[in-house]
């Protein structure tokens, strides 16, 4: 289980990396990838595949290790996961399976996408917080945490990627909808 709990969290690691190296260093970008089945893209989909498997995995692998669990945990940790699963596959079946894979499309701006830019991230944090609850694990503790920052800093790496690509459209839709939730900074300036 411990070499599991490596093997995951190395490929999370590598992740955030690979989404460091694209805000950073944009002529080396890994995210999004610069074309269907580019290294970039293989390796980009296949540990991304493998970490957000194995989250849950190493949950019913190490359950409970942080002590202490109780059934509202579960009950609590529910509402996300199913909230988060909503809003996740709401925004693949709006934006669609091959824009989902971080190939260029159109801007896709109804469906979820008219409350936030990134359902899809939005609901993955809250599915794997809601995970972090009902298993009241430690190696989901870290490995979940460690997701969650990367769905947090991905877009960073995709939206210069955006504007350069869909141009004034972009930044109207990025002028109208928040990033996550809640209340555009751009937009509340403007009324200032």
């Amino acid at each position: 289980m411990i070499l599991l709990f490596a093997i995951f969290l190395i490929i999370d690691f590598s992740l955030i990396c690979g989404v460091a190296i694209s805000i950073f260093f944009p002529k080396y970008r890994v995210w999004p990838p610069p074309k269907k089945y580019s290294w970039q893209f293989l390796i980009s989909w296949i540990f991304t595949t493998v970490g957000m498997l194995g989250t849950p995995l190493l949950g019913f692998l190490d359950f409970n290790s942080l002590g202490g669990w109780h059934w509202i945990y579960f009950l609590i940790g529910c509402l996300p996961i199913v909230t988060g699963s909503i809003i996740t596959i709401w925004g693949i079946m709006t934006l669609s399976e091959y824009q989902s894979l971080g190939l260029k499309g159109n801007i896709i701006t109804d469906g979820p996408y008219q409350y936030s830019r990134n359902p899809q991230y939005l609901g993955f944090i809250l599915l794997y917080s809601g995970l972090i609850l009902t298993t009241f694990s430690f190696m989901v503790l870290v490995t979940g945490l460690s997701l969650i920052a990367m769905f947090f800093i991905l877009p960073f790496s995709e939206e210069p990627w955006l504007l350069q690509e869909y141009g004034k459209a972009y930044e109207d839709y990025v002028a109208k909808i928040p990033r996550f939730i809640g209340i555009n900074a751009q937009k509340s300036n403007h009324k200032n």
